[in-house]
């Protein structure tokens, strides 16, 4: 079984992956911009890869936070509930 202290460390590496993700779709997004403020797409395909392709990078990265805040809290609690 792993220790707290691994999974805080595991947890901790991923935070920049996490930020990294969102950082990626923003910049995705943005340059799809026209004049108007409007997202342009070249086809229904384009349209429909781009959309998938972004909703699978905001999911992961919303489980990589549940993860993230799952090891934390799993090397919190041992210290909060033994601590006399």
């Amino acid at each position: 079984m792993e220790s707290s202290e691994y999974s805080l460390l595991v947890s901790l590496a991923l935070i920049p992956v996490v930020i990294g993700l969102q950082i990626w779709v923003r910049n995705r997004r943005r340059r799809r911009r026209n004049e108007a403020g409007q997202q342009e797409f070249d086809s229904l395909a384009a349209t429909l890869l781009s959309a998938l392709i972004e909703g699978v990078a905001v999911i992961s990265s919303l489980l990589l936070i549940i993860w993230i805040m799952g090891g934390i809290l799993r090397y919190l609690f041992p210290m909060i509930f033994n601590a006399k």
